[in-house]
């Protein structure tokens, strides 16, 4: 069944067996198995089966002949047969688990000497007094705040990958976002573009606190690198969605994306920004997948509180959906 649907063979396929012969687009593998009997040896290839009703599906298609019996009338031809965005996935996979484990190993000795960096300059600092020594200074320590991001990216990749999820508390997610977002607020020094319509009610969340504070800080500096002054330009918001499902909602002002930058958001050392590790929403994206939520990107309205007439950028969080009740007011905590 698993061969007949990456064939496209249908209802025209129902009988077996069935030739590879009947239909043009499978000339490529009974070629295959010809030249197999004919070489004698396994073979392997990428075939396009092009459905003319369909758009081309491309296969990896691997060839073994059975062993040759005394009593067997004739060998077979077995094929296997596997979808080739499937196998190049894996193999995207496996390269980026590779680069996260050397740039982890770089990253980890690239930051004992950038420590040295920064603390020299700090005491070169001290004894400077012309402005043109001064604002050189100053650019050996923003540079230097800028690689110590980009090590310490590169690092929470790796710990993101390595670490293991246990059995997890149930958040509340009013309650975390609002710290977060208040927290975040005074360091960004944000409070009149933020506004807050928090509207999950007493909805649970199945998520580490930290790693959704991380999520949460990761989405509003993106918002805010890109949105207006004006007030209200980015907008947090949560509700729970029509299938009950707490959701959050990261809303900017910001100019819509490109098509080419959406493909790839989510993507490793992907960035639209010179100035950006790119590492920001991958980070985002494993940890949701971590625990069972889903994030994404549409071009939308405000959900709430805003003009349903302004477009903005919409980064979303659909979260596990815990059913276990809230406890009283009262007894309810937040992690640290």
């Amino acid at each position: 069944p698993s061969a007949r649907r990456m064939l496209g063979a249908g209802a025209s396929a129902r009988a077996t067996p069935f030739a590879l012969r009947d239909r043009v687009e499978w000339h490529g593998l009974a070629e295959m198995a010809a030249s197999t009997f004919t070489a004698h040896t396994a073979l392997s290839a990428e075939v396009a089966i092009t459905d003319p009703s369909q758009s081309a599906q491309h296969v990896q298609v691997r060839t073994r002949l059975t062993a040759s019996q005394p009593h067997t009338v004739e060998q077979l031809c077995v094929m296997f047969i596997s979808d080739l965005r499937e196998v190049e996935a894996r193999l995207r996979t496996e390269k980026l688990a590779a680069m996260g484990r050397m740039s982890a190993a770089v990253a980890h000795e690239i930051r004992n000497p950038l420590t040295a960096i920064v603390q020299a300059n700090a005491l070169l600092e001290e004894d400077l007094h012309q402005p043109a020594q001064r604002k050189l200074s100053l650019m050996v320590r923003q540079n230097a705040k800028r690689l110590t991001q980009i090590v310490e990216d590169i690092l929470n990749v790796s710990r993101v990958q390595e670490q293991v999820i246990n059995e997890l508390a149930s958040l509340g997610l009013d309650d975390t976002v609002r710290l977060t977002c208040q927290d975040w607020a005074a360091q960004a020094q944000s409070d009149a573009r933020l506004v807050l319509s928090l509207e999950a009610d007493t909805a649970l969340v199945a998520f580490d606190a930290d790693h959704l504070r991380r999520v949460l800080v990761n989405l509003l500096d993106n918002a805010l690198r890109y949105a207006s002054e004006r007030v209200g330009s980015i907008r947090v918001i949560t509700l729970l969605s029509g299938e009950g499902r707490p959701a959050l909602h990261v809303w900017s002002d910001g100019p819509p994306l490109e098509q080419s930058v959406q493909r790839h958001l989510f993507e490793p050392f992907f960035s639209s920004e010179s100035r950006s590790s790119g590492l920001g929403l991958y980070i985002c994206r494993e940890l949701c997948e971590r625990h069972r939520a889903v994030i994404g990107y549409r071009r939308a309205p405000a959900t709430a509180g805003g003009d349903e007439a302004t477009q903005g950028n919409d980064f979303f969080v659909l979260f596990r959906h815990e059913q276990r009740p809230m406890p009283d007011a009262a007894s309810a905590t937040i992690a640290p």
